[in-house]
């Protein structure tokens, strides 16, 4: 709300209601349940409405369906994935209830050893029976994986070597100066979690500039309160003309 009044004044804060529906028992389940409890309160801190233990059933123009409730609202923000690319199907091979493609503990495809498959596209389990998730940094260490075997290969060594996924650890951010981190062996909340979210999201950017361009807007971000890029339209478009006279033109 306070980012709103100081950015948008054409729109009562009060009027605003922050809704954060979660079909689980608690928000961020992947983390210590001291953390999740954490992030749980400082969302309602800052004055979001969570409502646990409710999936969500229907949306449509006017509103969310779930559970057993209605919210009428016109501004969604599905925030919980899309469906992997069809991989399995394009293959014509057996591929989990996502489309997903079983691939072998070396990232193969069953019957195909020089197609391998990696990311969100790959269901395979860890070495503690849990699934791999899709999420770039296991996509990043299958990336490299299956660089090693092709050059293996190209140097006549066939070994199929099977993937290890190593799990760094999960961090999330909440809001200025709230965030989380769970690294098993040690778990962080507050400020300083958030500056090391911060430190870790910069370090892991591809190139320099990247990294000098986020830095320099989160710092005005935070110091200032404003963003530095912001897309604001203004009602309608009513003079844009229909597509069919457009093509007779």
């Amino acid at each position: 709300r306070a980012s709103v009044r100081g950015q948008f004044q054409t729109i009562e804060p009060q009027e605003i209601r922050v809704v954060l529906i979660e079909a689980g028992q608690r928000v961020l389940p992947n983390f210590d349940p001291s953390l999740s409890d954490y992030t749980l309160q400082s969302l309602r801190k800052m004055g979001v409405e969570v409502d646990l233990g409710a999936a969500v059933t229907g949306i449509d123009a006017d509103g969310v369906s779930y559970g057993d409730k209605r919210l009428e609202t016109k501004a969604i923000v599905w925030a919980a994935g899309v469906a992997a690319s069809p991989v399995a199907k394009w293959l014509g091979i057996e591929g989990d209830r996502a489309g997903r493609v079983k691939v072998e503990p070396d990232l193969s495809v069953p019957g195909h050893p020089d197609i391998y498959v990696i990311g969100d596209a790959a269901s395979m389990l860890d070495e503690k029976g849990k699934p791999v998730p899709g999420v770039s940094p296991a996509a990043k260490q299958q990336g490299k994986h299956v660089a090693r075997l092709i050059r293996q290969k190209l140097a006549g060594d066939n070994t199929a070597l099977p993937f290890k996924y190593k799990h760094a650890g999960d961090l999330a951010t909440i809001g200025k100066r709230r965030a989380v981190i769970d690294f098993g062996w040690i778990k962080l909340k507050d400020w300083m979690a958030w500056w090391l979210w911060g430190v870790a999201h910069i370090y892991f950017l591809v190139e320099a500039q990247t990294r000098i361009t986020v830095t320099v807007s989160w710092l005005w971000t935070h110091l200032t309160g404003q963003r530095s890029a912001r897309l604001i339209t203004h009602g309608e478009a009513t003079s844009r003309a229909p597509l069919k006279e457009i093509d007779e033109a």
